[in-house]
Parts: C-alpha cells; sequence; structure tokens
C-alpha cells in the first residue's frame, strides 16, 4: 500500500503530468456542464452544444485514461474500475432523470442517448481491465447479470406505468444497454482489442527527432529506430521495424501527448522506406521475444525510464500474461 501511494505522490509532483491531468478533468467538467447549456428547442445550437460535449468527453476521458494506465497495478485497476462503474451507474441514472423531466422529449431522449453512451464505455473498459481467466468469468457473471436485470426493470417499469413516451423512451433505453451488456459478457468488447495496444508516455519533452537521436544507438527487438511517416499521422513518427511478419511499432504525438502504438498493416508506411528498414526480429540469448501486442508497453517503458534518468535500456520484462510463449 505505501508504495502504491508513493509512486502516485511522485507522479502527481511532476508538473506536466499535474498539467495534464487538471487539462483532461476540465474536458470532461466542460462536457457535462454543455448538456446544463442546451436549448429547450432541438436546432443547430443545441446539436453544436451536443456535438461539442461529445468531443470534450472523448479528449477528457481516453487522455486521462492513457496518462493514469501507466500505474496498472492490481489495487489501481480495483479502484479505477469501481470509479468507472460508479460513473456508469450515475449516467444512467442522469439520463433516465433527463427523459423523465422533459416527459421523453426529443431533447431529453438526445441526452439520455449521449449519456447512455458514454456509461457503456466507461462499463467496456472496466471489464477489459479483466486479464486473468477467473477474472474473465467474474467479470462476464456480473456484466450478464447486470444486462438481465436491465430488462427486468424495462418489462416492469412498462407494466406499471401507462404507455407514455416517457415510459416507450426508458425501456428502450434499458434494452439497448441490455443488449450490449450482455455481447460484452459474451466477449464482444471492443476495448480489448485496441487501448491495451496503446501506450501513453507522459512528460514527453522531446521531439520525435530527438527522441529517434537519443535512441538510435540501442538495438532493440525490432532494430534501431528511424524517423518515417504513417499514413494516418501528419507529423513524423519515430519507427520500429517492420519485422519479417510487418510488425512495427511507431510513437508519435497526439493533441500535445505522446504515444507508442502497433500495427501490422504495412500499407501505413511508405512502400520503399519500409523495405530499406525491414529487419528479422532479434530475440534474447534463449531466443524468445514479445509478442506483438506486447511491444509498445516495452517501447513506451525504455522511452519513460530514458525521460527520468537518462538511461536507455531494453527490456522484455513485463506481467507474465503479456509475454509470447
Amino acid at each position: 500500500m505505501a508504495g502504491f501511494t508513493d509512486k502516485i505522490r511522485a507522479w502527481i509532483k511532476k508538473p506536466q503530468n499535474h498539467f495534464e491531468l487538471v487539462a483532461d478533468i476540465m474536458c470532461l467538467a466542460a462536457s457535462y456542464g454543455l448538456l446544463f447549456l442546451m436549448p429547450q428547442m432541438v436546432n443547430l445550437l443545441f446539436w453544436t452544444l451536443f456535438a461539442i460535449s461529445a468531443f470534450l468527453f472523448c479528449i477528457g476521458f481516453f487522455r486521462m485514461g492513457f496518462i493514469l494506465d501507466e500505474h496498472r497495478t492490481a489495487r489501481f485497476k480495483s479502484i479505477s474500475g469501481a470509479l468507472l462503474v460508479l460513473s456508469g451507474i450515475i449516467l444512467n441514472i442522469a439520463g433516465g432523470f433527463a427523459i423523465c423531466k422533459t416527459h421523453g422529449s426529443e431533447r431529453g431522449i438526445v441526452i439520455a442517448i449521449l449519456l447512455l453512451i458514454e456509461a457503456i464505455v466507461m462499463y467496456s473498459i472496466t471489464a477489459s481491465h479483466a486479464d486473468a481467466p477467473r477474472s474473465q468469468w467474474i467479470m462476464s457473471l456480473i456484466v450478464r447479470a447486470a444486462a438481465v436485470l436491465m430488462w427486468i426493470v424495462a418489462v416492469v417499469f412498462a407494466v406499471i406505468t401507462s404507455v407514455s413516451d416517457t415510459a416507450i423512451a426508458l425501456c428502450i433505453m434499458l434494452i439497448v444497454e441490455g443488449i450490449i451488456l450482455w455481447a460484452m459478457g459474451s466477449g464482444n468488447n471492443p476495448f480489448n482489442s485496441s487501448i491495451s495496444h496503446i501506450c501513453a508516455v507522459p512528460g514527453m519533452n522531446k521531439t520525435v527527432q530527438e527522441l529517434c537521436d537519443a535512441l538510435k544507438g540501442t538495438e532493440t527487438q525490432l532494430g534501431h529506430p528511424w524517423l518515417g511517416k504513417i499514413r494516418t499521422i501528419k507529423e513524423d513518427t519515430i519507427i520500429y521495424g517492420p519485422s519479417d511478419e510487418d510488425v512495427f511499432v511507431y510513437g508519435y504525438y497526439h493533441f500535445g501527448r505522446f504515444y507508442v502504438a502497433y500495427s501490422n498493416d504495412i500499407s501505413y508506411l511508405d512502400k520503399e522506406q519500409a523495405n530499406s528498414h525491414r529487419i528479422t526480429e532479434i530475440h534474447d540469448n534463449k531466443g524468445k521475444g514479445l509478442g506483438a501486442e506486447a511491444l509498445p508497453e516495452a517501447y513506451a517503458n525504455m522511452i519513460k525510464q530514458y525521460l527520468e534518468n537518462g538511461n536507455i535500456v531494453w527490456s522484455t520484462k513485463l506481467n507474465k500474461s503479456n509475454k509470447k510463449h
């Protein structure tokens, strides 16, 4: 417990981390604050504020998730998971309240749908934190139980209330969310295959060129870094690979934050550059290497260590669940 607390305190003391976290929280606060400013009529101003609110939620929530993701201890996962579930429940209640308060008006339904989607995002990310088989089984059971509960509530609500616009809107919202949660409990969780393959590097104060120059002398599983272009990113990126299987790792800035990701879609790279930097993966002295999904974390850890103490060491020491067997 003491070690976990010390890590959090040390992280908070970093000015860059503190500023980024405050900015992300302000984005989230602004996202929900805009909901109170939406006009009663569903017009152009309404949809403009609606879009801005959704955009601010994405920026604040996912950026904050990436920066906090470096503290992925078991205790932190439990705490963050509980907070996400609680936040999702609050959003669900707020969406139902919006429908009831507006008596099933178009305005209330639209706001409720936005809050519903955001709640599902929070539930989904919480479910994706379950990486051990037993944890996955327990999470699947909880999510499916929640789905069944929502369907029961929808049926009971429809029976005890008159068939009104409010009742229909609430029932549809609960039924739809129940279907989504049931699918998540069956393993169809979109965040399992996306969030875990991207790692943030908080506090990055180097340009991509400076980072590439600093790391160019260190050999890694995908060789040495080079500067190149990724088709979906305007700025230069630092790239490792591609391997014989077209796997490559790349680091890039997005909204002021540095991320490390991997891909096996070689079409994202310039064909000539990719072929000139192609490399057979360099494994350790036992002939073992990391699986593609674990590479972003390994490279992000190397960069974090360089930023903290100037040392550059390539290491494949990750969680056992991330290792390639």
